[in-house]
């Protein structure tokens, strides 16, 4: 029984090393090595005061790596640093800043997403919620990353 609990803690906290995130099978698996720990003691009082004050100095340990490893030498070698930021010339999608204040008409509906013709380019567009049918008269109001977000064009408002 012994043999099985240890195995299987064992087990348990290699999947919680290969699958990290949710701690089910890291809590399981120091259970069941705890578990393991009072029965080869004899299961009486003094096994339990021992499997207490292991498991209290393991949180303790376990809380000190947490917070103090990411920060050691080893931590900042294990842990990647670079940053893909836009300053670094990294950007997810062509922000089509030239677009701002343009004019078009939509070719699909938007409700709110859809397609717009500016020019000769058909842009992927959004409104702020409302929808357009084809055909419909848009401007260009705000320009974030690759996010185009357009309003229908106040001549048009009745």
């Amino acid at each position: 029984m012994i043999t099985y609990l240890v195995i299987g803690g064992i087990v348990l906290l290699g999947i919680e090393a290969v699958v990290p995130g949710t701690c089910v099978f890291g809590v399981a698996g120091m259970i069941a090595l705890l578990a393991a720990l009072y029965l080869f003691l004899g299961a009486g009082a003094m096994a339990s005061i021992v499997v207490a004050f292991v498991a209290v100095i393991s949180l303790i340990i376990g809380i000190v790596l947490i917070r103090e490893v990411p920060n050691s030498w080893i931590g900042r070698r294990l842990t990647l640093s670079l940053e893909s930021t836009k300053d670094r010339g990294y950007s997810g999608n062509d922000e089509r800043v030239d677009l701002l204040g343009q004019e078009g008409v939509t070719q699909s509906v938007l409700r709110p997403a859809g397609r717009a013709l500016f020019g000769e380019n058909i842009i992927d567009v959004i409104t702020d919620g409302e929808f357009y049918e084809p055909g419909t008269k848009v401007v260009v109001v705000a320009v974030t990353g690759g996010r185009v977000v357009v309003r229908k064009v106040e001549s048009e408002v009745k």
